[in-house]
């Protein structure tokens, strides 16, 4: 022991740091590094068990050693026998049952067997015999086997898939359920389906779910008869999902037309406008009086001005836009559904007035929007149908920012409470 540890220091340099010594290391100071440190710890071991204790089958190092050594031989004579070459390779987690016992609380052992049975009993006879690393019998008790073998691998892989899929089914069927979206296109929803059963549900064109055609291309899209599509219960959810989920923010999609298939439809080359904002339109003129009186009435408590400081005919304009956005089975009764928007957001209308109008801490003319009664009804568009306003302002207005900064500070600016 004195003498492996005189060569531990030898080697050491007189126990310097030689972290510090400027410059990066060479290969043979990574190889001396590495004599240092196997020396220290064979001198540590020395020290720790004592010379006369020690015995190899008390060392964790040479037990994996010999273990490996195991594995090889059993897969050479099973191979030269002839009966069994592909014997199965299983991984065994073994728990410690014993808290006072001195041994690792979980251990990990590998072992070839033909059955979970006869790797388990190999890794029992390493983990508990007599006088051996990890002691008694009952010392252990194994809580995981699992094989590993390249086709378990893909079996295990298939099911991680099959649960991941029962996941995406399970939140898709919940989240849509009384969302549903009205007499959807059913070509299209076939299309989406498609889509989804290729690209999540089966993404291998050769596995048993997804098999294409010679003519089809990987991923199927083909210009070529038949236009094969495929289906699955995933990728219907998720379908419905997404329309469901466009539906919400007042966009839809149409199913294209194929070249070939009805000669006198013209293809889709493009986005289709809102089915919403087909169906609304341009709003009434009373309706827009209507609504333009409740922003009236609630900007000038907020804001404490008068009906002399606005520019009645441009907030008249930002209503009319607003109202692009609403359905017109909900135009009667969004005067009262806005009334009720503003006084639940009292506080926050406040805090929006005192931060970003015309006497806060940005420069006039900024949120101009805010200076008009109008920007109230923006205000509950911007929570109920933001892409969908953003949509109709775009082709109404010269620019954007204005829609955009009320947008941030309205939704991002302020406090749900109103900063109270």
């Amino acid at each position: 022991m004195e003498q492996i540890h005189e060569r531990w220091v030898a080697a050491a340099g007189g126990l310097e740091n030689r972290e510090e010594q400027p410059g990066p290391f060479s290969t043979e100071d990574r190889l001396a590094a590495v004599g240092r440190n196997e020396l220290k710890r064979i001198w540590t071991l020395m020290t720790r068990e004592g010379w006369e204790t020690y015995t190899p089958e008390n060392n964790p190092e040479v037990h994996r050693w010999h273990q490996a050594q195991r594995e090889r031989q059993e897969r050479t004579s099973g191979a030269a026998s002839g009966l069994d070459p592909e014997l199965v390779r299983y991984r065994i987690v073994a728990q410690r049952t014993d808290p006072e016992h001195p041994g690792a609380s979980v251990v990990t052992n590998h072992a070839y067997g033909r059955s979970i049975e006869e790797a388990v009993t190999k890794a029992r006879k390493a983990l508990e015999k007599p006088d051996g690393l990890y002691g008694y019998q009952g010392t252990y008790r194994v809580v995981e086997v699992v094989e590993e073998s390249p086709s378990s691998e893909l079996r295990q892989q298939e099911e991680a898939r099959r649960r991941y899929l029962t996941t995406i089914l399970e939140n898709a069927t919940t989240t849509v359920r009384g969302r549903e979206p009205d007499n959807p296109d059913p070509d299209l929803v076939s299309r989406l389906d498609d889509f989804f059963t290729r690209a999540v549900t089966f993404p291998d064109p050769h596995t048993s779910g997804v098999r294409p055609r010679p003519h089809q291309a990987t991923f199927g899209w083909t210009s070529e008869r038949p236009y094969i599509e495929h289906a699955s219960d995933p990728g219907r959810a998720l379908a419905l999902f997404l329309l469901a989920y466009l539906d919400h923010y007042g966009l839809n999609l149409k199913a294209a037309v194929r070249t070939g298939d009805r000669p006198d439809a013209q293809p889709v080359s493009g986005g289709q406008p809102s089915a919403r904002e087909a169906e609304a339109g341009e709003a009434p003129a009373e309706l827009v009086e209507r609504v333009l009186s409740v922003c009236e009435q609630h900007y000038a408590a907020v804001t404490g001005t008068s009906s002399e400081q606005w520019d009645q005919e441009s907030s008249r304009e930002l209503v009319g836009i607003a109202l692009r956005t609403v359905r017109a089975a909900d135009r009667e009764a969004y005067p009262q559904a806005l009334e009720e928007y503003l006084v639940a957001n009292r506080a926050r209308l406040e805090q929006l007035w005192r931060i970003y109008g015309p006497a806060g801490v940005f420069p006039p003319g900024v949120y101009h929007l805010l200076e008009l009664p109008g920007a109230f009804v923006l205000c509950e568009r911007l929570k109920a149908a933001p892409m969908w306003l953003e949509g109709v302002w775009g082709r109404e207005c010269d620019s954007d920012t204005p829609l955009e900064r009320l947008r941030d500070a309205w939704l991002y600016g302020t406090d749900k409470d109103g900063g109270r």
